[in-house]
């Protein structure tokens, strides 16, 4: 049964004083099994170098807006892709000083380069810090391999970015040549349909029909204006006789009368007989024609055929009749010639409505291409620019910050710290297993955990008595042990002197 943890002390004692062989040689296996592990164990040494991330160059806000400056969004993954890269790790094996025959096949190269993968880690740093550092069991070749794959990584990433910023600005000029040729070739068919069609825009036919329209409306409101003159001319020479006496009465009356209703005539062309100039001018015709009656109504005395003459009145009404028709027949040609036009610009419209789409697909090639020229003009530019900057080292660059320093001491656990372990591992070894063995064996230790399981009351426990043959035979042991113990701690002890001293390797 379960032993109470306040008695498990007093057990595993006496669990102890009961089989010290048994914990004895538990000892001794635990201990010389952690003090082999340590002398098969291989120690490594690390060195390690800090590179800088530069980009905050001085040169940078002066060209901000006329370079591309570049930031690595990731500078830890990017430096880890750079080191594990096959170039770098290529050149780094191709050494034969540091590997010597294992670099010399192609087979022992791929093997290192999958063990430097390994033992190679890059670390952050702080903002624009990050160190690499590299492990092997040899101090020197640690040193050395850290030391050049620094060289290499420094190296590599100012070539690759010289590469990059160049290869940059000739795909930029390969391009801003490709989109010039373009642009020409899509100008040059541009240029030749509207040399072929001559039709013009669909602004300048719309503009056209629509003044030609405004031109036949005014014409026809013209001639509706000459049509109602006419009439009204008409209308007069029908109330004038052709022929008249040569009696001067009434003469000045009529000349009179004949003027203020021709300017009555053309005042109704525009106003309505409301207008105060009308309704003044009817006044004074009636007034006139009151005074003609009156004149005329007095006696005369007859007068001969040949004392008659042609009415001058009726000739000036015939003479403005045959120019306003004349107009009229003018403003109706030209009504005609007017709508011809407007029948040419409408096909012209049509022409103009089926060559649109390729007029507008034509415009619209000429200017996208335009637009992407002149923006990869701009860009090629910022690449010059920023290309100078790589070649002149103002760009993003990494400096080595702190370089490697030579491995002293080993890193990680060494040959001491297995000895020490393999002692304190040999004593908790069998304490550990005796108190494990406690807490599972089913027999009953304790009389409080008797009665606890099974409720009847324990009087007194005897404890185990033993004999003088006994207690002789426990002493024989504990002195056979102890001179074991003894032999053991200086075995163990000339063991760790020679691994010390270099004797075992």
């Amino acid at each position: 049964m379960q032993v109470p943890f306040g008695q498990l002390p007093f057990e595993v004692i006496y669990e102890l004083r009961k089989r010290k062989w048994t914990a004895f040689f538990i000892f001794l296996l635990v201990s010389a099994a952690v003090l082999i592990a340590g002398i098969f164990w291989q120690e490594k040494y690390r060195a390690a170098a800090t590179i800088f991330v530069d980009d905050q160059s001085v040169l940078r806000p002066l060209m901000e807006g006329s370079a591309v400056s570049k930031k690595a969004p990731d500078r830890i993954d990017m430096a880890r892709q750079v080191i594990y890269s096959r170039k770098i790790l290529g050149e780094l094996v191709a050494d034969e000083k540091l590997w010597g025959a294992a670099a010399k096949t192609p087979e022992g190269q791929e093997a290192l380069i999958a063990e430097l993968r390994k033992a190679i880690v890059v670390q952050p740093r702080g903002d624009n810090f990050f160190a690499v550092s590299y492990s092997d069991s040899a101090p020197g070749k640690t040193f050395q391999v850290t030391n050049k794959l620094t060289q290499l990584f420094v190296q590599e990433t100012e070539s690759s970015s010289r590469l990059e910023s160049r290869t940059a600005y000739e795909f930029v000029d390969k391009q801003v040549k490709a989109y010039q040729a373009q642009l020409q070739a899509s100008e040059e068919r541009l240029k030749k349909f509207l040399a072929e069609n001559k039709d013009g825009t669909e602004a300048d036919a719309q503009g056209r029909i629509a003044g030609l329209q405004r031109d036949i409306e005014q014409t026809q409101i013209q001639a509706r204006e000459i049509l109602a003159q006419n009439a009204a001319l008409k209308a007069q020479i029908q109330g004038e006789s052709r022929l008249v006496s040569m009696d001067t009465r009434g003469q000045a009356y009529r000349m009179r009368i004949q003027e203020l209703q021709s300017k009555l005539e053309n005042l109704r062309l525009v106003y309505h007989d409301t207008y105060p100039d009308i309704v003044s001018l009817k006044q004074q015709i009636s007034d006139l024609q009151a005074g003609l009656a009156s004149e005329m109504n007095q006696p005369i005395a007859p007068q001969s055929p040949q004392e008659a003459s042609m009415n001058p009145i009726y000739q000036e009404l015939r003479t403005q009749l045959a120019k306003s028709e004349a107009q009229l027949d003018t403003l109706r040609s030209r009504e005609n010639s007017l709508k011809a036009l407007l029948q040419e610009e409408h096909a012209r419209m049509a022409r103009i409505q089926e060559k649109k789409a390729v007029l507008a697909e034509l415009t619209r090639d000429n200017q996208v291409n335009q637009e992407i020229y002149n923006d990869l003009l701009r860009r090629r530019e910022k690449a010059r620019v920023s290309m100078r900057l790589d070649v002149e080292g103002q760009g993003l660059s990494y400096r080595v910050h702190e370089p490697p320093v030579y491995p002293i001491a080993p890193d990680g656990p060494r040959f001491l710290h297995f000895a020490s372990a393999g002692l304190l591992l040999g004593l908790l070894a069998p304490i550990g297993l005796l108190a494990g063995a406690l807490q599972v064996d089913p027999r009953v230790r304790v009389a409080s955990v008797f009665e606890e399981n099974t409720g009847i009351p324990v009087l007194t426990s005897i404890p185990h008595v033993q004999t003088p043959m006994e207690h002789r035979s426990h002493r024989r042991r504990t002195i056979a042990i102890g001179v074991c113990a003894l032999f053991v701690a200086v075995l163990y002890g000339w063991v760790c002197w020679l691994k010390f001293q270099g004797v075992i390797a």
